[in-house]
């Protein structure tokens, strides 16, 4: 189903973000559980959303003590087979997917990626020792520069943007945080660059809506395989209603949560008769939305 709505919309290129959260599962017999790092006892799930339709590709529900980033290159690997080929992708992750691996991913698939990186003591140096000329505002807080630099283990080198805000000073003179993500993307400037990145942040929108939209947020039974298989179908249901949304509404529907959509579509009110040997719903017309209700109705039927 999600490569048919890709298929449907044509996407010329699609951003990709990955992200892992928390699910409470409280119990004493709860199989395949664990503490996650914040002290919630559950399950993990790691899930790849696609950025411009909030459309859920892969997701894997695991045990809260894995590493978020453990999985990924498979996960990735299993929403690229629901992507119509000739598609341009772009990925995007937190720290949680700063590995070699997964930058190899994207490079053998010819992916652009923007990832988090981990600010270990050797990238520190790096940035620590970069001239003050390397620096360019790009808001009135921050500034950012570019450098090369290859991890130990990686192939060869990457280009990193760094991020610096200033946090004080000492009697050395100002005190800087920094911030870094790798990227394939050898062109462009960096605040282009960083801007684009930071707005995997609207993950945790899909997140939000997999949890309090379609009862996600708690697993219910007992035995793992349970657990799975009702977090697969929560994330099926979600797939239908972007799917509904996008290929079937307005494009003014398109931001709207599964709550405000049950309010104002499927929760109309509503007369059942009885007409030429039919059941008929009579709809006020003084809904304000019936129309578009109307509309989605014929279009789901020609679809079908």
């Amino acid at each position: 189903m999600s490569r048919s709505v890709l298929e449907a919309r044509r996407y010329a290129c699609l951003t990709l973000d990955i992200d892992a959260t928390a699910i409470k599962a409280e119990g004493k017999n709860r199989q395949g559980t664990g503490m996650s790092f914040d002290g919630v006892m559950g399950y993990q799930a790691l899930a790849v959303f696609v950025a411009e339709l909030g459309l859920l590709l892969a997701q894997e529900l695991r045990s809260a003590n894995t590493h978020p980033g453990s999985g990924a290159v498979a996960l990735i690997e299993h929403a690229l087979t629901l992507i119509p080929p000739g598609t341009g992708l772009h990925l995007r992750s937190d720290s949680a997917c700063y590995s070699k691996e997964v930058v190899q991913l994207c490079e053998n698939r010819g992916m652009n990626f923007t990832i988090t990186a981990d600010m270990t003591a050797p990238l520190q140096q790096k940035i620590e020792a970069l001239p003050d000329e390397a620096w360019h505002s790009i808001s009135s807080s921050e500034d950012a520069a570019n450098l090369y630099y290859q991890p130990t283990g990686w192939p060869k080198p990457y280009r990193f943007i760094v991020v610096r805000k200033r946090k004080g000073e000492d009697m050395f003179g100002a005190v800087y945080t920094y911030r870094a993500l790798v990227t394939g993307i050898t062109r462009g400037k960096p605040e282009f660059i960083v801007h684009r990145h930071r707005r995997h942040a609207n993950v945790e929108n899909g997140i939000k809506e997999l949890k309090s939209g379609f009862s996600l947020a708690m697993m219910p039974c007992s035995v793992y395989h349970a657990n799975r298989a009702w977090f697969s179908l929560g994330s099926i249901a979600h797939n239908l209603f972007v799917a509904v949304k996008v290929l079937f509404l307005p494009a003014r529907w398109a931001k709207h949560t599964i709550k405000t959509i049950r309010y104002r579509l499927i929760h109309i009110g509503g007369v059942l008769i009885r007409h030429g040997r039919c059941f008929v719903v009579k709809i006020s017309r003084m809904h304000p939305w019936w129309k578009d209700f109307i509309r989605l109705k014929k279009r789901i039927m020609k679809y079908a």
